[in-house]
C-alpha cells in the first residue's frame, strides 16, 4: 500500500524528489500498489476507498528530472536579435562544418525514441541577465544540426517531459550525445460506482506534488481526459479529477516512473440530481427556470437554466433555489452515493 507523505522543503528539490521516487517504488514492488485518495477539501476519504494503481513495463515513456545544474527550458515566443539571425544564417550556411548529432532514450538500457521529439536549440548568453534566444526548432527523431563553434543550450522534450543541457560544438568537429530522459507515462480513467464514467463527464488536471511559497501547487497539464496517455518527467504528482463538472471530485498524490506506464482508476462519490418547479407534486415543470444549487453555508456549487437540468453532485445535503417570472422560491435537499433522484420545487 503507498502510503500519503510529505517532504520537506529542500533546497535540492532534485534529490528528494529521487529520493521520494525510490521510496514508492519499493512500496510498489512490494505488494500490489494503490494511492490514497482524499476528498476535495483535504481530508481522507470518509468511504475508505484508494483508487488502484497499477504499474506496467513498457517501452515507450522516459524522462528525467532536469539536472540542478543545467538550465531551465527557455520559451521560443520572443522576437530574435540581431546575433540570434546572424547565428541562424551561420546554422543554415554551415551544413558542411562542426555541430550536433543527438539522440534520445527514455533510460539508460532503452532504445532510441524513434517518434514525438521536439528538439530546441537556444543561445548561449554570457550575461545572466540576458535570456537564451531560440535558434531552430526540429522535430526529427535525431538532432542533426551544422553550428559554428561555440556553446549552445539543447533542449528535447517527449510530451510533458523534457530535458535541457549545455552542449559545445568544437572547430571542425560533430559533438554527439545521448538525452536520457527517464520519463514515465500516465493514463487515468474514473469510475462512479462500479460503473466507468463516461469520457466526456470528466476531466483531470495534473499538479507538480510540491507546493511553492504561496502554497499552490504549479499546474502541469489541465482538463485531461480519460484514456490518454500524458508522457512526464519521472517524480510524484497530484492529482485532481471533476466528474460532472461540480463538486464530485477525488484528489490522489501518485509516482510516476521511469520506463513505465502507471494507469490510475479514480472512483467518485457521485448522484445524479434532476430539478424541477412545478405548480403542484407531479406535475410538468415551468420553463425558463434559474437554478441554484449551493451548500447549507452559502457556497455556490452548480447554476443552471431550463425546466428540468441534470446535475451530478457529491453526497450531501443542498439548497437549491429556484426563480422563475420575478419570484423565488428554495428548497433543502440530501442525496446519498451513486443515488439518481428528482427533486421538485412546489410553487407556493
Amino acid at each position: 500500500m503507498v502510503q500519503r507523505f510529505t517532504r520537506p522543503d529542500l533546497r535540492n528539490k532534485d534529490v528528494m524528489r529521487f529520493a521520494s521516487a525510490c521510496f514508492i517504488a519499493g512500496l510498489l514492488l512490494a505488494s500490489v500498489p494503490f494511492a490514497k485518495a482524499q476528498t476535495p477539501n483535504g481530508t481522507p476519504d470518509p468511504q475508505g476507498w484508494a483508487p488502484g494503481v497499477t504499474v506496467s513495463p513498457s517501452d515507450g515513456w522516459a524522462t528525467q528530472s532536469r539536472p540542478a545544474d543545467e538550465p531551465a527550458a527557455p520559451t521560443d515566443d520572443a522576437q530574435p536579435s540581431e546575433a540570434a539571425k546572424e547565428a541562424r544564417k551561420a546554422l543554415r550556411s554551415t551544413l558542411s562544418g562542426p555541430g550536433l548529432q543527438v539522440t534520445a532514450k527514455l533510460t539508460d538500457d532503452a532504445r532510441n525514441i524513434t517518434s514525438d521529439l521536439i528538439w530546441r536549440i537556444y543561445s548561449n548568453p554570457q550575461d545572466r541577465d540576458t535570456p537564451p534566444e531560440l535558434l531552430s526548432r526540429h522535430t526529427d527523431n535525431v538532432l542533426r544540426a551544422a553550428l559554428e563553434p561555440g556553446l549552445y543550450i539543447v533542449n528535447v522534450s517527449l510530451g510533458q517531459a523534457h530535458l535541457t543541457r549545455r552542449l559545445e560544438v568544437k572547430p571542425g568537429r560533430v559533438t554527439r550525445d545521448v538525452f536520457v530522459l527517464n520519463a514515465g507515462g500516465l493514463r487515468l480513467t474514473a469510475y462512479a460506482g462500479e460503473k466507468r464514467v463516461p469520457n466526456k463527464s470528466v476531466l483531470f488536471d495534473v499538479y507538480e506534488a510540491e507546493r511553492d511559497q504561496s502554497g499552490q501547487r504549479q499546474l502541469v497539464v489541465g482538463k485531461l481526459r480519460p484514456g490518454v496517455v500524458v508522457r512526464l518527467n519521472a517524480g510524484i504528482y497530484y492529482l485532481k479529477s471533476v466528474y460532472g463538472g461540480a463538486n464530485a471530485g477525488v484528489e490522489s498524490e501518485v509516482s510516476v516512473e521511469a520506463g513505465k506506464l502507471t494507469e490510475i482508476a479514480m472512483a467518485h462519490a457521485a448522484a445524479r440530481v434532476t430539478l424541477g418547479l412545478v405548480n403542484r407534486p407531479g406535475g410538468e415543470a415551468l420553463p425558463a427556470t434559474r437554478w441554484t444549487i449551493a451548500t447549507p453555508e452559502g457556497d455556490v456549487v452548480s447554476r443552471s437554466v431550463g425546466a428540468v437540468p441534470s446535475h451530478i453532485l457529491a453526497p450531501g445535503t443542498y439548497k437549491v433555489t429556484a426563480q422563475n417570472g420575478g419570484r423565488e422560491f428554495v428548497r433543502e435537499f440530501s442525496i446519498e452515493d451513486s443515488q439518481q433522484t428528482k427533486i421538485e420545487v412546489v410553487v407556493q
